[in-house]
């Protein structure tokens, strides 16, 4: 109970005290910054999504690689898992990029060739890069857009 309360309490407490900041300095907050950290941010998550198909294309070529040490694929011997049963492996994009060894019945068992956190820091980087941006194309039209002054 007392985990459950901390894992609810600390997340609203620093989304408040976040939001509380980001209203307070928002009228200093110059449109060049919001779109230099939208930039930025998108920078990092093309970099760990990056990351994350290396590390894809390195499991991918330890599995297709020949020779005497190459049945069960080096990516599939998992203790634990059952890898002389092992016929082939399986890329994963979707909801996280992963790689997975396909056994003789069809099933399959994911590796930890790709570390699995990777794909959704990348997603939240790109929410808030998107978010900066948006927030940059907001501020950039209500400036450029004309008040009506009546006579």
């Amino acid at each position: 109970m007392l985990l459950l309360l901390f894992l609810v309490l600390v997340p609203v407490f620093f989304g408040t005290l976040v939001a509380l900041l980001v209203r307070s300095g928002r009228a200093a907050f110059d449109r060049r910054w919001e779109r230099l950290l939208g930039l930025l941010l998108s920078g990092a998550a093309l970099l760990v999504l990056g990351l994350a198909l290396l590390h894809l294309a390195g499991a991918v070529f330890t599995a297709e690689e020949g020779g005497t040490d190459s049945s069960p694929m080096r990516p599939c011997r998992i203790p634990g898992k059952p890898a002389e049963h092992v016929i082939d492996y399986r890329i994963d994009l979707v909801p996280v990029v992963g790689f997975s060894c396909v056994l003789t019945d069809g099933s399959s068992y994911g590796t930890d060739e790709v570390p699995a956190h990777l794909t959704p820091l990348a997603a939240g980087l790109g929410l808030l890069a998107a978010g900066a941006l948006h927030a940059d194309r907001r501020r950039t039209r209500a400036v450029n857009t004309p008040t009506f002054q009546g006579s």
